[in-house]
């Protein structure tokens, strides 16, 4: 099985309930979506189709729907009772390489017959549109995601049943290269809100500035200057973060890829003392050989980038993602975090575990069946401890 396949499975297991917390937009889509891929690159991207499967083609444009059918059981949604799951998840991705653009919509709900208050939907819609120049690349795309905060997330320890959200954002990036330089400005605008909550309403504006030096060697060299500007209902919660990372990054074709920027970070808040703390982000992708890859993400900053509550805190986490395309149309994917968040209000501390392994057959070009388990745990002397079981049987249709 090549990697295409495994790729493709990533991308559709993104989309079944996990029982750890919301997915941002980065998360849920495919790259062919421009401006909505990672930062660091990964050696094998994620696709919208299974291996054999094409979609529909006008042209240079492309069609690739993709329908997932998953049922299982979920030992403590939030921490309540078990319940059963089903879940429906049609999608559709449109790219046209050529044009620059693409787009990719997404509905989700996740329905819990014995447990109707654990019951949420999520939706994603996200365009992106890339302009490709002599010396330049400018990056325009925008974004909806409803979804909804679970009890297996920081900052939602306290929450019994899910809290949805609303999150509309848009981006703009552009990519200027001098000689070996690479000066990359960009700035993104969020808008939050919270139906069941609208205390917690709030939006963010996140400039940030990248300079990468590469004088045609693996190793480049990069300087990264972010600020996020949080501002919502609850004073208390306002604050202007800004960090400053450099570092470099190497990348070798086809076997590896490794990005280590150190810093630090430092929160202005509208109340309360300033904060200055060190800041660190450490990226391997690596491919040993055509069947398997690893990937390994150490952070260190203040706040979570993706982070659905405005509770402010320091983060450290680790995460590793073990992909193998086996034997026949087998294929496995492994995946384990650790999340420990230190919040600044309060003496309060929590670490979260979520493990995950999942095995996928290809029955057809056109047809898959995975098999997932996933684990949350939740330890923290203050909210307590909580862990589920997540184990779900799904079928998808790619065209």
């Amino acid at each position: 099985m090549s990697r295409d396949l495994a790729s493709w499975l990533c991308l559709v297991l993104l989309c079944w309930p996990a029982g750890a917390g919301a997915q941002m937009l980065d998360d849920l889509l495919p790259v062919t979506i421009p401006g909505f891929a990672p930062g660091a690159p990964a050696l094998t991207p994620r696709q919208g189709r299974a291996l054999g499967a094409t979609g529909w083609r006008f042209g240079t444009l492309s069609l690739s729907p993709t329908l997932s059918a998953t049922s299982g059981y979920d030992s403590a949604p939030n921490g309540a009772a078990g319940s059963m799951l089903v879940q429906l998840s049609p999608s559709l991705a449109v790219s046209d390489p050529v044009a620059g653009f693409g787009a990719y919509a997404l509905v989700s709900p996740s329905l819990y017959p014995q447990d109707q208050p654990q019951s949420s939907t999520m939706a994603a819609l996200a365009v992106g549109q890339g302009f490709t120049m002599a010396r330049q690349t400018l990056t325009l795309a925008g974004g909806f995601v409803r979804g909804a905060e679970t009890g297996f997330a920081i900052g939602g320890g306290s929450l019994a049943r899910p809290l949805p959200f609303n999150m509309s954002q848009i981006r703009l990036s552009d990519a200027i290269t001098q000689a070996a330089l690479t000066i990359t400005p960009e700035i993104s605008a969020s808008l939050l809100g919270f139906p069941d909550a609208p205390a917690q309403d709030r939006s963010d504006l996140r400039p940030a500035l990248r300079l990468a030096y590469n004088d045609g060697a693996p190793l480049s060299y990069v300087l990264e200057l972010r600020g996020d500007l949080s501002d919502g209902r609850i004073v208390a919660q306002d604050a202007t973060n800004i960090a400053l990372l450099g570092g470099v990054r190497e990348q070798a074709n086809g076997l590896w890829s490794v990005s280590v920027l150190a810093g630090g970070a430092g929160r202005l808040p509208r109340q309360g003392a300033a904060l200055l703390t060190p800041a660190l982000e450490i990226r391997l992708d690596w491919a040993p050989d055509r069947l398997d890859e690893l990937r390994l993400n150490l952070v260190r900053e203040l706040d979570d980038p993706d982070r659905v509550s405005a509770l402010p805190y320091t983060l450290s986490a680790a995460k590793f993602t073990l992909l193998r395309a086996g034997l026949q149309q087998l294929s496995f994917k492994a995946q384990g975090e650790v999340s420990q968040a230190d919040y600044l209000h309060g003496d309060l501390r929590e670490t979260l575990v979520n493990l995950g392994a999942t095995v996928a057959w290809q029955l057809s070009p056109f047809l898959a069946l995975e098999l997932r388990y996933g684990f949350n745990d939740r330890q923290s002397p203050q909210l307590g401890a909580a862990n589920e079981h997540v184990m779900t049987m799904g079928v998808s249709w790619t065209p």
